[in-house]
């Protein structure tokens, strides 16, 4: 009896251990997954904050072109209100677009049970498409460095092209007011 007494101890001694180690890869597996979530949210915020940067960008790159194509028209007439009400309702589409965060609020079950499956199986496998995704990333990244560098460049010039059309835009009716007076 007594035996068999010490022999329930130890098989409850080792389910005891059983269950700790258990507990213990669950709650590493949960810091786990925590940390991967929170490192894809760092690299979506990133990208989100590189993006609309970007865009800001482009869109003072297109404000420098309407402007270059404003003073180069000057003869021609622009109907300044309606050009205002279509350039103020484009911004606030564009600001719309930009500023929603749309999410789905439930998951697809038939499309997680596929992740799943393809996590199960299609994870397994040798890690060359990784490889390869990786050379595409830096190679992208090389490119994206080279586009922003135009841009800049671009930008720049936009910028001192336009000063020096309202420069002498400026000196022009300036003449000719002095003209007229005289």
């Amino acid at each position: 009896m007594e035996a068999e007494n010490e022999e329930n101890n130890g098989m409850d001694d080792i389910q005891y251990f059983l269950h700790l180690e258990s507990l213990k890869r669950y709650t590493e597996e949960a810091k786990d997954v925590h940390r991967q979530v929170e490192d894809h949210v760092r690299i979506f915020s990133d990208a989100k904050r590189e993006y609309k940067r970007e865009f800001i960008r482009l869109t003072d790159m297109n404000k420098h072109v309407m402007l270059c194509n404003a003073l180069q028209a000057k003869n021609t007439h622009i109907n300044t209100h309606t050009q205002v009400e279509r350039t103020a309702s484009e911004l606030s589409q564009a600001i719309n677009k930009i500023a929603s965060d749309n999410r789905p609020s439930k998951l697809d079950v038939h499309v997680l049970e596929e992740c799943k499956k393809h996590l199960q199986t299609k994870h397994k496998q040798p890690r060359d498409k990784l490889t390869k995704h990786q050379l595409n990333v830096a190679t992208n990244r090389e490119i994206l460095q080279a586009l922003c560098t135009t841009v800049d460049n671009v930008e720049k010039s936009f910028e001192t092209a336009t000063l020096v059309a309202m420069d002498q835009f400026t000196n022009e009716l300036q003449v000719a007011t002095h003209e007229n007076e005289e």
